[in-house]
């Protein structure tokens, strides 16, 4: 009878640590990438300098696939951002809305925001930057860099997922996830 309590207990305290463990998953919000280009003196005086509609489409894959990444990585349950459409899109870029990002964050019940940035200086040379901001703080956590030579749907994943492996890899209670 005490060896069956016993069993019971145990199982029981092993449900809950894996109920807490499936729980740790940080709330995450995934904005969309913001686009810089650099702009040229001729840019002024002909209307050029906007993102190509193969770049609008870039930003869409390769913020699908951070949301991806998070989503598999065990650490992060990835919000829905579909709700604030307008007001996410209304609110970009965020590299020039001074703080939006992490209301937006708040109004989706975040814990943890992510983001981007791709600053394009040619057609050869960009550099994409992903942060993690802590939402409760606002205050930036982690970030990384990586410089992307071609302006390709594929050199553009590969920064993502490169800076996903690399520069901000998964942590759980300080531990690194395999990913």
């Amino acid at each position: 009878m005490r060896l069956a309590f016993t069993v019971a207990l145990f199982a029981l305290m092993a449900s809950a640590g894996l109920a807490g463990a499936a729980n740790a998953a940080q709330k995450t919000v995934v904005l969309p990438f913001d686009l810089v280009l650099q702009k040229k003196e001729e840019d002024f005086y002909i209307g050029a300098g906007k993102p190509s509609a193969a770049e609008q489409e870039r930003l869409k894959t390769i913020n699908a696939e951070l949301a991806k990444i998070l989503s598999g990585d065990g650490a992060h349950d990835v919000i829905d951002t579909t709700p604030f459409a307008k007001e996410i899109e209304a609110a970009a870029p965020f590299v020039d809305c001074n703080g939006c990002e992490v209301d937006l964050a708040k109004k989706l019940n975040g814990e943890v925001l992510y983001t981007g940035l791709v600053d394009k200086a040619s057609d050869t040379l960009l550099n994409m930057r992903i942060m993690e901001i802590d939402v409760a703080s606002g205050q930036l956590k982690r970030a990384g860099n990586v410089v992307i030579q071609g302006n390709t749907d594929e050199a553009w994943l590969r920064g993502v997922r490169w800076l996903m492996k690399n520069k901000l890899p998964a942590q759980t209670n300080g531990a690194e996830v395999e990913q």
